[in-house]
Protein backbone atom coordinates (compact mmCIF):
# COMPACT_ATOMS: atom_id res chain seq x y z
CA UNK A 1 0.00 0.00 0.00
CA UNK A 2 2.91 2.34 0.72
CA UNK A 3 4.16 1.89 -2.83
CA UNK A 4 0.86 3.34 -4.08
CA UNK A 5 1.25 6.38 -1.84
CA UNK A 6 4.88 6.75 -2.82
CA UNK A 7 3.89 6.69 -6.49
CA UNK A 8 1.14 9.21 -5.84
CA UNK A 9 3.48 11.58 -4.00
CA UNK A 10 6.16 11.25 -6.68
CA UNK A 11 3.68 11.88 -9.50
CA UNK A 12 2.26 14.93 -7.75
CA UNK A 13 5.71 16.29 -7.03
CA UNK A 14 6.78 15.79 -10.66
CA UNK A 15 3.61 17.41 -11.99
CA UNK A 16 3.97 20.45 -9.76
CA UNK A 17 0.56 19.90 -8.20
CA UNK A 18 0.19 20.11 -4.47
CA UNK A 19 2.35 21.47 -1.70
CA UNK A 20 5.97 20.63 -2.49
CA UNK A 21 7.04 20.71 1.18
CA UNK A 22 4.26 18.40 2.29
CA UNK A 23 4.90 15.97 -0.55
CA UNK A 24 8.62 15.83 0.27
CA UNK A 25 7.76 15.26 3.93
CA UNK A 26 5.45 12.36 2.97
CA UNK A 27 8.16 10.79 0.80
CA UNK A 28 10.71 11.23 3.58
CA UNK A 29 8.41 9.52 6.10
CA UNK A 30 7.98 6.56 3.76
CA UNK A 31 11.71 6.26 3.19
CA UNK A 32 12.25 6.15 6.96
CA UNK A 33 9.43 3.58 7.32
CA UNK A 34 7.40 5.92 9.50
CA UNK A 35 3.62 5.52 9.42
CA UNK A 36 1.68 8.00 7.28
CA UNK A 37 -0.97 10.15 8.89
CA UNK A 38 -4.52 9.58 7.67
CA UNK A 39 -4.69 13.24 6.65
CA UNK A 40 -1.63 12.74 4.46
CA UNK A 41 -3.23 9.69 2.83
CA UNK A 42 -6.43 11.63 2.17
CA UNK A 43 -4.37 14.54 0.82
CA UNK A 44 -2.53 12.26 -1.61
CA UNK A 45 -5.74 10.61 -2.78
CA UNK A 46 -7.58 13.89 -3.35
CA UNK A 47 -4.66 15.56 -5.14
CA UNK A 48 -4.11 12.45 -7.28
CA UNK A 49 -7.80 12.52 -8.25
CA UNK A 50 -7.46 16.19 -9.22
CA UNK A 51 -4.39 15.36 -11.30
CA UNK A 52 -6.19 12.47 -13.04
CA UNK A 53 -9.19 14.69 -13.79
CA UNK A 54 -6.94 17.38 -15.21
CA UNK A 55 -5.15 14.83 -17.41
CA UNK A 56 -8.46 13.47 -18.72
CA UNK A 57 -9.74 16.97 -19.44
CA UNK A 58 -6.58 17.82 -21.37
CA UNK A 59 -6.77 14.59 -23.35
CA UNK A 60 -10.39 15.24 -24.30
CA UNK A 61 -9.66 18.78 -25.44
CA UNK A 62 -6.65 17.62 -27.46
CA UNK A 63 -8.45 14.81 -29.27
CA UNK A 64 -11.72 16.51 -30.12
CA UNK A 65 -13.15 15.26 -33.38
CA UNK A 66 -15.76 17.96 -33.77
CA UNK A 67 -15.59 20.21 -36.78
CA UNK A 68 -14.86 23.82 -35.97
CA UNK A 69 -17.97 25.94 -35.95
CA UNK A 70 -18.35 28.22 -38.93
CA UNK A 71 -20.13 31.42 -38.12
CA UNK A 72 -22.57 32.67 -40.70
CA UNK A 73 -23.54 36.31 -40.70
CA UNK A 74 -27.13 36.87 -39.72
CA UNK A 75 -29.33 38.95 -42.01
CA UNK A 76 -32.93 40.00 -41.76
CA UNK A 77 -33.81 38.54 -45.15
CA UNK A 78 -32.83 35.28 -46.77
CA UNK A 79 -30.14 34.81 -49.38
CA UNK A 80 -32.77 34.12 -52.04
CA UNK A 81 -34.41 37.51 -51.44
CA UNK A 82 -31.05 39.24 -51.59
CA UNK A 83 -30.28 37.54 -54.90
CA UNK A 84 -33.64 38.61 -56.31
CA UNK A 85 -33.05 42.25 -55.27
CA UNK A 86 -29.59 42.27 -56.85
CA UNK A 87 -30.95 40.69 -60.05
CA UNK A 88 -33.73 43.31 -60.28
CA UNK A 89 -31.25 46.13 -59.72
CA UNK A 90 -28.94 44.73 -62.38
CA UNK A 91 -31.74 44.42 -64.95
CA UNK A 92 -32.92 47.98 -64.22
CA UNK A 93 -29.45 49.43 -64.72
CA UNK A 94 -28.91 47.48 -67.95
CA UNK A 95 -32.26 48.69 -69.33
CA UNK A 96 -31.39 52.30 -68.56
CA UNK A 97 -27.95 52.11 -70.16
CA UNK A 98 -29.26 50.41 -73.32
CA UNK A 99 -32.01 52.98 -74.03
CA UNK A 100 -31.26 55.54 -76.76
CA UNK A 101 -29.97 58.91 -75.63
CA UNK A 102 -32.25 61.83 -75.70
CA UNK A 103 -31.09 64.78 -77.72
CA UNK A 104 -29.87 67.68 -75.66
CA UNK A 105 -31.30 71.09 -76.13
CA UNK A 106 -29.27 73.81 -77.72
CA UNK A 107 -28.51 75.51 -74.36
CA UNK A 108 -27.56 72.21 -72.71
CA UNK A 109 -25.09 71.47 -75.52
CA UNK A 110 -23.51 74.91 -75.21
CA UNK A 111 -23.01 74.74 -71.43
CA UNK A 112 -21.85 71.13 -71.35
CA UNK A 113 -18.64 71.91 -73.28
Amino acid sequence: MYSDYKTMATDLLNSGMGDEGRLKFILECMEKNKPLYNTDKMYLESKTKQLDDKIQMLQKSTFKTEKPKVSHPKTLISDEHLDAIIDRQFTKSSKISSSPRKKKTFLARIFSR
